[in-house]
């Protein structure tokens, strides 16, 4: 058991498997594509991140309130080994395929997914981290209240 006060912040995190590196012109592309600005934080960490596997992947809910979760893979923004660069595995096809479906509020940009299919979205007019799951979707309640219930906060930034 992980007790609050044994929860430190992490100076800095290993990477695995990331892909090839992109620069600010493909994140300009990017923002261009989808229409939106990405926040600062993240596109700093994009620039250095390009997809890959961290090595502490784990985010623990002080208040035990919540099971922990945990970062499967990082979504690569341009390039993808694995599926030949296959752009429906990319961020800006992941994220515009989400929202067309309305699976995910338009304001939040999917960078990592978990083992599960759940992703990890940072908001893109505040800056806020969200953990945000497609496994409680209930054809039983509306849009709105879906998107409430699959919504996880995990932290204010990046």
């Amino acid at each position: 058991m992980v007790e609050y006060e044994d929860i430190k912040p992490r100076a800095s995190n290993k990477f695995y498997d990331s892909e090839q590196a992109i620069n600010s012109v493909d994140l300009n592309e990017v923002e261009k594509l989808l229409k939106i600005k990405i926040p600062v934080q993240l596109r700093q960490f994009l620039l250095h991140h390009n997809g890959g596997i961290p090595e502490n992947n784990a985010w623990l809910d002080p208040e035990g309130e919540f099971e922990w979760v945990a970062i499967h893979k990082l979504i690569p923004v341009k390039y993808y080994k694995k599926f030949n660069n296959d752009k429906n595995y990319l961020m800006p096809s992941i994220a515009k395929d989400l929202w067309d479906r309305k699976l995910i509020p338009e304001t939040f940009l999917p960078f990592a997914i978990e083992a599960g299919g759940n992703y990890f979205c940072i908001d893109i007019n505040n800056g806020k981290i969200y953990y945000y799951t497609l496994d409680t979707w209930s054809d039983n309640l509306s849009l709105t209240d879906n998107q409430d219930k699959s919504t996880l906060f995990l932290c204010n930034s990046f």
